[in-house]
């Protein structure tokens, strides 16, 4: 379950620790609320690395017109997934990342079909008192220090109690967020069955994908299905 914090929960824990409660005309609002979002984008970061990242997932279909190699990325993209190709209403097919130099073995696809694309977006941004972060298990905490260290090095006050707390913070997420997934095998046994996903069916000949100037590229082999 989702444990979220709020913009102004934030801004309110920041002047607690940096001990500006009463000062609002020299540490305002909205410089607080840029600290907010400087700083959340950091948390979002060691938590979507630390994985697993299908926690954060996001997903948008891609009608692929016969011809049409590039199609544009999501607006909050920030990583890539995977890439399915629907064989059929019911039946998805994995599609492999075109390797280095394997561009003269694909071609444009020759027909339409449906792509779903699987990504980690980019964090959102704070903006009204309401607007929501979730920091999962109190990761939240290591926000609401950095805001207060930078309030406190701007006060020319001694910071050195939250970087203590920030230290610790950063060490726990090292710690604990990889274990957050613990169905998922620690080694993988059997590559062949993955890669036989990676093939062409008769059904939909499109097979490989890259990442390029801010586009999906989508590809069909060469080789034919027989």
């Amino acid at each position: 379950m989702a444990r979220t914090v709020t913009l102004a929960n934030l801004r309110t824990w920041a002047r607690q620790l940096s001990d500006t409660e009463g000062d609002t005309s020299n540490i305002t609002d909205a410089e607080l609320t840029a600290l907010a979002n400087r700083h959340l984008t950091e948390v979002y970061d060691a938590l979507v690395d630390a994985g697993p990242a299908d926690y954060y997932a996001s997903s948008q279909t891609v009608n692929v017109v016969a011809g049409t190699i590039a199609y544009a990325l999501p607006a909050d993209f920030r990583d890539l997934l995977e890439v399915y190709v629907h064989e059929s209403d019911s039946e998805r097919r994995i599609l492999r990342p075109m390797g280095n130099g394997e561009r003269g073995r694909y071609q444009a696809p020759l027909a339409a079909t449906t792509l779903t694309v699987e990504y980690v977006p980019a964090p959102g941004t704070l903006v009204a008192n309401g607007d929501t972060f979730d920091g999962v298990s109190g990761w939240e905490e290591l926000i609401a220090n950095l805001m207060a260290r930078d309030v406190m090095v701007k006060r020319e006050a001694d910071p050195s109690v939250v970087l203590h707390t920030i230290a610790e913070l950063r060490g726990r997420i090292a710690r604990r967020a990889r274990m957050r997934d613990r169905a998922n095998p620690k080694r993988i046994t059997d590559l062949d069955e993955q890669s036989s996903l990676w093939f062409p069916t008769a059904s939909s000949n499109v097979s490989a994908y890259r990442l390029r100037g801010g586009n999906l590229e989508v590809y069909e082999s060469l080789w034919r299905v027989p």
